[in-house]
């Protein structure tokens, strides 16, 4: 008999420091379709303010919420990130960052066209300043937010495309589309998938090019990559970022990895 407490989705949030946009997230995973799923909390730093909040959901779901964090020491997110891994309890993981709220159907998805040996990503719908500050846990828990005429007029054409609803074209979309990359706020693959690959490469500190790594390790692994651009959709809020730290040689080696399995990993 299935032990009814081990939960079928792992859901990896990776976040620093944004508050505010971790509990509209949070609100947004409260609507979804898709209940099965246990919240790991990858807090990229020690923020009080982060630990009351979670506290304040922890057990607002299904299954607990886990909060993992380490010392604010810089951008370490490809430490914290594996080490919420470890603490998983499921054989199925989605990765998500702090400042994306998801459609309803989100983990639905994810978890519908999962298949080992496939790394599933989706893209996200990028919300300007202005826009963001309309975004209220109300119009969250209401997914008025979903709905084309909150953000239409707010979007270029290719972000609007991103914001539509057609999971029916999966199969056409995958079939003729170019050679993907997974995206390191919406992608999704199996746990035993993952340690294959010694999970992201933790002597890359510094933003902006982890999950580059990540996909060529993929790649050489033989991993494919499926489109979920229509059907797991994200909305981005609005936030500056700092610029990537690396030197091109750095960059250069960073995106050759010279084989799938990262040497300083999950292992």
């Amino acid at each position: 008999m299935a032990n009814i407490d081990i939960p079928k989705v792992s859901l990896i949030i990776a976040c620093y420091n944004q508050v505010a946009y971790l509990e509209k997230v949070l609100y947004s995973l409260m609507n979804q379709t898709f209940t099965d799923f246990e919240i790991i909390i990858a807090e990229d730093g020690l923020n009080l303010e982060m630990l009351e909040l979670v506290e304040n959901f922890r057990n607002k779901f299904r299954h607990p919420i886990i909060h993992s964090r380490h010392e604010d020491n810089g951008f370490r997110k490809t430490i914290i990130v594996n080490e919420a891994v470890r603490q998983s309890n499921s054989d199925y993981l989605i990765f998500i960052d702090g400042d994306c709220i998801v459609h309803h159907r989100f983990i639905e998805r994810h978890y519908k066209r999962r298949k080992t040996g496939i790394v599933l990503s989706g893209r996200r719908i990028m919300f300007s300043e202005s826009l963001s500050q309309l975004v209220s846990t109300k119009l969250i828990a209401e997914m008025k937010i979903e709905k084309p005429s909150f953000w239409w007029k707010h979007s270029s054409f290719k972000e609007r495309k991103r914001g539509i609803y057609l999971p029916f074209i999966f199969h056409s979309l995958n079939f003729i589309g170019k050679n993907y990359w997974a995206f390191g706020s919406n992608f999704s693959l199996s746990k035993p998938d993952f340690i294959e690959i010694n999970g992201y490469d933790e002597s890359i500190i510094g933003r902006g090019m982890e999950d580059i790594n990540l996909t060529e390790r993929f790649k050489l692994k033989k991993y494919k990559i499926r489109r979920l651009t229509y059907e797991a959709i994200q909305y981005h809020l609005f936030h500056h970022s700092d610029p990537v730290p690396h030197s091109k040689e750095e960059m250069d080696i960073i995106m050759h990895p010279k084989g799938f399995y990262a040497l300083k990993g999950l292992n």
